[in-house]
């Protein structure tokens, strides 16, 4: 049952049935702001959050403190939003998880000024080269990043923005952000680079770099170039090639009268009932384009659809258990879908046992519940389980593929299909998230409530593909040409 309750935590995260909160009345003390901002940070993470408790990460504990002492120093100084703003993200980050995060942040009272030297890079490979020139002198496109001010250039990049997105050691955040290295954002708490040695026909050549004033059409024109721009598939199902099936998965959404929510159900339902006929197609594609989480429930319902609950069973690997921190607002956030599933007895039914199991384990002081199984509806796995599926099935990924989208991922390439298109992101295995504003009224942290145990997948391990894109995301033709050219080639 655990992917049905990542779908509680894209609600929680989009508003949907969180908790209702009023912000209080946004601070323009912004060192007072931050002093209180990461002070209620910390606190909401050491109630909450099963990292503090975790005896498997004996790590989490130092970093929540190192971050709040740093904001707390930063704060005694603070005097502009910016100040405010990239000390809060920066002890975000230092996490490296994806599902703790910031979010519904105010605007900022001040326009927002962006600078810029007069061209932008990419990520390409292992090195980042010009895409994008708006300057004869600054360095010529294709040129490549050697270093800045006598720092290399992964050094360089890590500094100046991989630590404010945290997660960094992760291909995807670099490709995804490599756009934004020549974009100062006005952080005061990095040193935008005076000058920088790129690659130029095999030469090396220093530049000094004439920063200026970044008009949105320009960055918006200039980032337009990356390769990585975002493309979001369609939840559709549809003929394709000869004797095909696609499958579009761009959305997990799971909110209760939400287009996309109806969309996927509907999809699900369909593919049930043409389970038969999918199941003797040469080829079946899985385009989880755009997808970056939700609900997997609909990728698991499909999974058995097709290649039979036997042998899903059998081949997808199962977690050993989850453990919930057992915080009273972790408990009340439970119990305030009590309501919101009244007319759903199965869902209904697993609501309360996670709020009996919290409930009782904070009556005898405990701080984590043990949830036995990540999968209650999983029966047990049967030896030598056959499959009626007949297609060749592949997944497709890019690299915002993170959260219930990677549980996915791992449960149809469990099932027999292959990996193609970009590595996808990572997640820790602290999941099923809810969202609370924090005090100066600016924004509000999303907090994950529990913990996986023994996950096949590791802790911020990636899923890297058996073949991989290096075209436009959102060129479907050339995606769907691609595949059936490698569908062709593996029966040569």
């Amino acid at each position: 049952m655990r992917n049905w309750m990542a779908g509680l935590a894209l609600a929680t995260t989009l508003g949907g049935h969180a908790l209702a909160q009023t912000p209080p009345a946004a601070s323009t003390d912004w060192g007072e702001a931050l002093r209180e901002d990461a002070q209620a940070l910390h606190d909401i993470i050491a109630d909450s959050h099963p990292g503090p408790v975790d005896a498997e990460n004996p790590a989490f504990k130092p970093l929540l403190e190192q971050g709040l002492t740093l904001a707390l120093q930063r704060a005694a100084k603070a005097t502009t939003y910016e100040d405010w703003n990239f000390a809060m993200e920066q002890y975000v980050a230092s996490f490296d998880d994806a599902h703790l995060a910031l979010t519904k942040f105010q605007p900022n009272p001040n326009p927002w000024r962006a600078y810029w030297p007069g061209f932008l890079t990419i990520q390409r490979g292992d090195v980042n080269v010009v895409s994008f020139n708006r300057d004869p002198a600054a360095p010529p496109l294709g040129a490549e990043l050697v270093s800045c001010d006598g720092k290399a250039a992964d050094a360089f990049a890590a500094d100046f923005i991989g630590a404010g997105l945290g997660r960094w050691n992760l291909k995807a955040r670099r490709e995804v952000y490599s756009n934004t290295l020549f974009v100062d954002q006005t952080n005061p708490y990095v040193h935008r680079p005076d000058r920088c040695v790129f690659k130029v026909d095999g030469v090396e050549r220093s530049f000094d770099l004439q920063w200026r004033d970044l008009p949105d059409a320009v960055r918006d024109e200039g980032l337009a170039t990356g390769r990585n721009m975002p493309f979001q598939t369609p939840i559709e199902l549809r003929p394709f090639g000869a004797n095909g099936v696609w499958v579009g998965l761009g959305s997990f959404e799971s909110k209760a009268g939400d287009p996309e929510t109806m969309a996927m159900t509907a999809l699900q339902t369909q593919v049930a009932a043409e389970a038969e006929a999918l199941r003797g197609a040469d080829i079946i594609v899985f385009d989880l384009r755009g997808n970056g989480g939700g609900s997997s429930a609909y990728v698991t319902a499909m999974a058995r659809s097709l290649w039979g609950d036997a042998w899903v069973d059998q081949h997808v690997p199962r977690a050993q258990g989850v453990d919930w921190r057992a915080s009273q607002a972790n408990l009340d956030q439970m119990t305030s879908y009590l309501p919101q599933f009244a007319d759903n007895p199965t869902v209904l039914a697993w609501v309360r046992q996670i709020v009996a199991g919290l409930t009782e384990t904070r009556a005898q002081g405990r701080e984590l519940w043990r949830q036995d199984s990540g999968d209650a509806s999983a029966a047990a796995p049967v030896a030598g389980a056959a499959t009626p599926m007949h297609a060749r099935a592949y997944v497709f990924t890019d690299y915002a593929c993170v959260s219930a989208c990677l549980d996915a991922v791992d449960t149809l390439t469990a099932a027999g299909a292959i990996h193609v298109g970009q590595e996808t992101s990572a997640d820790t295995v602290y999941m099923d998230i809810r969202e609370q504003a924090l005090p100066a009224g600016r924004v509000s942290v999303v907090v994950p409530m529990k913990v996986y145990r023994g996950r096949a997948r590791g802790n911020n391990e990636t899923a890297v593909p058996t073949h991989e894109w290096t075209g436009a995301l959102s060129d479907t033709a050339g995606i769907e040409a691609w595949i059936t050219r490698l569908n062709a080639a593996s029966q040569d």
